[in-house]
């Protein structure tokens, strides 16, 4: 490399896309790269005055490239090392295992290249070619570095200068913002074992509520999401490589995590805080930012597979990828294939039956049972039993959980590819290509017929073929056994395309991006009841004469199992289908540079401006649409679609600076302006402090602005039916002419009733303000040490709700909403319409905690010691600004039940790694704490116990083949069963917050070339 004529590479390189650097009498594109990646709390070792003079550490680089040595160099030391990318560009590089110095290491590596290193700073290792080096008129790397320093120790990340850190569109080297980040890197997925990114997730511990994932069986549909502090999914924006991408194709409101492949992605980057002026809608909770791999060199082949203890949930993956350097860029592909088998509720103690009574529980069993339940008009509910009838009794119930899937089997083919163009020295392109496939699968019991709750008109009649009783009959129950199980068979493709070209233009950074996404799926169920047919099934004698007579087949509907014939089941049985699609394509321009010469330091400036389109449908199948099968959800076609144009502006300014450099004042200032095509124009700003009081602390704060545009979904949603979870006032005795909607009591019976959703075109936006505080001490007495604490508090307005329970207690206490509640003769309800309002109120604050210790390697090997952890302590909820405030801060109310689900005051990880020579091992601890389970059809709450789970991990890297690495692990090693949760629609547990399967192992062998 010529000093005259620098070959070194621009805009992107292999991991990170720094600015360029002016260096002393002409403009050259250094392009370093500093591969410190994850948290610096888990990469920043005690280190001495001379960090090569310290005693040997393990190390075990296995990469075939040069460029990927030198990053696990970087993360094994935690020194920050920078290159420049083409001088290092398809170099071999020989494997490092064992005890060594660093300075050992690196002479290894280099051996053979003609490069040489130097330590410029503590912590900062330069490689550079020495032909170059030597050379009249090159900078050495400590002129370089001294003219532009990039390492900034921090809690957040530490970057070279010009990286994008999630929470700020500006390129800043290891600057940790106003707002806590947590990282999970590379290592952090492979030693979790989990084989999608739900799983991944659902032990973060800001992660609480409704999350959805192939564990939530009945009401799920194979999708996962995301849920920070315990606000729902659409309140925590997804993004991949800092880009929006297409929602859940059956009109879903936010990304389907099982639509991103785990073996594609480098890091996920958690925002714990408001960003809307970053990022736009849906960042009320925060930002989750998925950054998928480029920096790979080799060709990998990985297997994985493991299974429950009880020998059910067998999961396996194979994984295969391939990455290179090209002369003017580089080259990935990955491609892997995940298969999940189920695990039934029916082979776990705690799921086993709805009735969790002897668990000390209640019965949740279902009064459509397989022998006909008739109640007479004005009498006894009678029970069929073969040989007649007899007064039904309260043990005459069905156990739906012999049936039910509890995890959902589930399949996943992805490929996703990237590549990077160098057009010349200032000027990048980059491209990335994926596609997924996945198929899930859930069995439910066959499904339940109760005549007088359906929203078609069923009745027995008074002279039907089957009715021995010779009057009408209304209220029929049964259990159609002579059908098979319900089964639900979800299926989805996703694709995306992003293309971007940067560069520098007069000390401007700048890029233009392309991005164009869409989601389909379908939705196909099995075995449920074709409405129309049943109700002319069932109906007057001389309207059902046979099917060659008049197409119509009479059904024996009260009678005992196994009364209907395989031919009246073929009769009345039908299949619902639903498919539809999301899709998100838009441009952006982005510009950004620093401005130097300012009194305390360098500004930071960046702006630009985005425009996407959103678009939706979901369609249902004729009978669905028309309200006319029993056993699915009813609904209407949904479709919509909008334009979203953006502009934001963003800021660092110095405020002030001491003249050694340890000790600054920094504000951070965005501002975002968005205009929507369907409810109009929205702005929010954002304002953060950063103190670093001295080397060892740090002190931030943060306000921001944010808001939520109403979903397509929840603007133009047709008409959908579900049996929702109620609490009716009316079926309380003392309540009874007392209150003003309550003239007879209702059956205390039951407690899930017909309701309709559907959207609302004049909704407006959710809005919120955010408020954190904290402090991150790196103490010099504890070396090694780094320690956060961020207090946070979300205030939320206008939220977006449906709530069936709002709308019935405010028609039973006051006899509001007469025209959404609908009552038969009984007292009983029969219908409850329930469309979206902005009716809303939550108020959420707490604390997240954070520490990580590397202790000096000894020659036992290397440890990590790991925490985290946050605390809620008030969560706020209101369905009006009417109605009550309830603290759900530490309570549990299932999401059948308009409950927000768990949400645990504590949730906590801890975590040891060792590592020594070939030889690495982990040990996790999961702690959530008890929860008050909110009970719906009752005054009563219990308990659900807290738990704690523990997971292990050994690793062996093989000295008899290169590049081949072994991995056997245990998730809860001993065998935690999950806490009863007597309320919960699934399984008995709150299958959101807790895991069902018990003891589970799992091996992974991988080959690296």
């Amino acid at each position: 490399m010529g000093c005259d004529q620098p070959t070194v590479r621009p805009a992107m390189f292999t991991a990170f896309a720094p600015d360029p650097v002016r260096l002393s009498g002409k403009l050259s594109y250094w392009r370093p790269a500093l591969l410190a990646l994850g948290l610096s709390l888990n990469h920043t070792p005690a280190l001495a005055s001379d960090p090569l003079a310290t005693a040997p550490i393990q190390y075990n680089i296995e990469a075939p490239q040069l460029a990927s040595a030198l990053i696990q160099l970087s993360q094994q030391s935690g020194l920050s090392v920078v290159f420049s990318d083409q001088v290092v560009r398809e170099l071999p590089a020989p494997e490092v295992v064992g005890t060594v110095k660093t300075s050992e290491a690196l002479d290894t590596l280099l051996l053979g290249t003609n490069l040489g290193w130097e330590l410029v700073d503590d912590r900062v290792i330069a490689v550079f070619a020495l032909d170059c080096a030597a050379a009249l008129g090159c900078p050495s790397p400590r002129e370089m570095l001294d003219q532009y320093p990039i390492y900034v120790p921090g809690l957040e990340q530490t970057y070279v200068y010009g990286t994008h850190v999630t929470g700020s569109r500006i390129r800043r080297p290891g600057y940790s913002g106003g707002a806590p980040v947590d990282i999970l890197s590379s290592p952090d997925i492979e030693l979790s074992g989990a084989q999608t990114l739900g799983e991944l997730l659902k032990f973060v511990p800001a992660v609480s509520g409704n999350a959805n994932s192939t564990a939530i069986s009945n009401g799920g549909d194979g999708t996962a999401t995301v849920t920070l502090r315990g606000l729902p999914a659409s309140n925590t924006l997804v993004l991949i490589n800092g880009r929006r991408v297409a929602n859940d194709g059956l009109a879903g409101e936010s990304v389907d995590l099982n639509s991103i492949p785990p073996a594609a992605v480098e890091r996920i980057e958690i925002l714990k805080d408001g960003a809307s002026a970053i990022y736009g809608s849906d960042a009320i909770a925060g930002v989750v930012n998925v950054i998928m791999k480029r920096d790979f060199y080799g060709f990998l082949a990985e297997a994985y597979y493991g299974q429950a203890e009880q020998g059910d949930l067998e999961t396996s993956t194979q994984t295969l990828q391939y990455g290179t350097g090209l002369p003017e860029g580089s080259f990935f592909i990955s491609a892997s294939l995940y298969n999940q088998e189920p695990l039934y509720s029916r082979d776990r103690d705690v799921s086993a039956s709805a009735d969790t009574r002897p668990l000390g529980g209640t019965d949740q069993r279902s009064s459509a049972t397989p022998n006909a339940r008739v109640t007479l008009p004005g009498g006894p509910t009678l029970i069929a039993d073969g040989a007649g009838y007899r007064q039904a009794g309260d043990e005459d119930l069905f156990n739906y959980q012999d049936y039910t899937t509890a995890v959902v089997p589930l399949e996943r083919r992805s490929l996703y590819s990237n590549a990077s163009y160098d057009f010349n020295e200032s000027i990048t392109g980059f491209v990335e290509l994926s596609h997924l496939e996945t198929e899930a699968a859930s069995t439910l019991a066959p499904t339940p017929v109760f005549t007088a709750f359906e929203q078609s008109d069923l009745a027995v009649a008074a002279d039907n073929l089957y009715n021995p009783f010779g009057v009408e009959l209304v209220d029929v129950r049964r259990r159609l056994l002579e059908f098979p199980e319900r089964r639900q068979r979800n299926e989805s493709e996703v694709t995306r395309f992003s293309a971007v070209v940067e560069g520098l233009f007069a000390d401007w950074n700048w890029d233009v991006a392309y991005n164009w996404s869409r989601s389909e799926a379908t939705e196909v169920t099995t075995s449920i009841v074709n409405a129309d047919r049943l109700a002319r099934a069932i109906g007057p004698a001389d309207n059902c004469l046979g099917l060659a007579i008049d197409g119509c087949i009479a059904v024996d509907l009260v009678g005992a199992s196994g009364s209907i014939t395989p031919e009246q089941a073929r009769y009345i049985s039908t299949t619902g289908k639903v498919s539809g699609y999301s899709k998100l394509y838009g441009t952006a321009m982005n510009f950004s540079r620093a401005l130097a010469g300012m009194p305390a330091g360098r500004t930071d400036l960046a702006f630009g401006v985005e425009y996407r389109r959103e678009a939706t449908s979901k369609k249902p199948s004729a009978l669905l649409a028309s309200t006319s099968t029993i056993g699915a959800t009813n609904f209407e076609a949904t479709g919509g679609d909008r334009n979203v144009m953006e502009l934001y502006l963003e800021t660092i300014v110095p405020l002030w600076k001491s003249a050694d450099g340890l000790r600054s004042l920094d504000v951070e200032a965005a501002l975002r302006m968005s205009d929507y095509s369907d409810f109009g124009t929205t702005t929010n700003p954002k304002l953060a402090l950063r103190w670093q009081a001295s080397p060892s602390i740090l002190l931030r704060g943060n306000y921001a602005q944010g808001f939520r545009a109403p979903s397509l979904n929840e603007l133009y949603e047709g008409n959908t039916e579900e049996q929702a979870f109620i609490n009716d006032p009316c079926t309380q005795v003392v309540n009874v002419d007392t209150l003003p909607g309550c003239s007879r009591q209702a059956d205390p019976t039951r407690n899930q009733f017909l309701v309709l959703k559907g959207g609302n075109a004049d909704l407006k936006s959710e809005t919120s303000d955010s408020y954190s505080l904290g402090i991150v001490l790196t103490p010099v007495e504890i070396p090694g040490l780094a320690f956060s604490m961020d207090y946070f508090s979300v205030e939320q307005e206008d939220v977006v709700s449906s709530s069936a329970q709002f709308i019935v207690n405010q028609n039973a206490f006051t006899g509001a909403f007469d025209d959404r509640v609908a009552r038969d003769d009984m007292g009983n309800l029969t219908l409850v319409t329930a469309s979206n309002l902005n009716i809303g109120q939550r108020e959420v604050r707490g604390m997240d905690l954070a520490f990580t210790w590397h202790l000096p390697g000894r020659r036992w090997g290397q440890f990590t010691i790991s925490g985290s952890g946050s605390w809620i302590w008030e969560y706020l909820a209101r369905l009006d600004r009417t109605a009550p405030e309830l603290d759900l801060a530490g309570t549990f109310r299932d999401e059948a039940s308009e409950g927000l689900g768990g949400i645990p005051e504590w949730k906590s990880q801890l975590g040891m790694r060792w590592q020594r020579e070939r030889w690495s091992a982990s040990y996790q601890l999961h702690f959530i704490s008890d929860m008050e389970e909110i009970i719906p059809d009752s005054r009563q709450t219990r308990e659900i116990d807290s738990w704690i789970v523990h997971d292990v991990q050994l690793n062996y890297s093989a000295s008899f083949l290169d590049g081949l690495r072994l991995t056997l692990g245990i998730d809860n090693l001993l065998d935690e069963e999950a806490p009863l949760a007597t309320s919960a629609f699934n399984d008995n547990i709150d299958g959101r917050m807790h895991e069902l399967r018990g003891r589970y192992w799992y091996t992974r062998i991988n080959q690296r070339f």
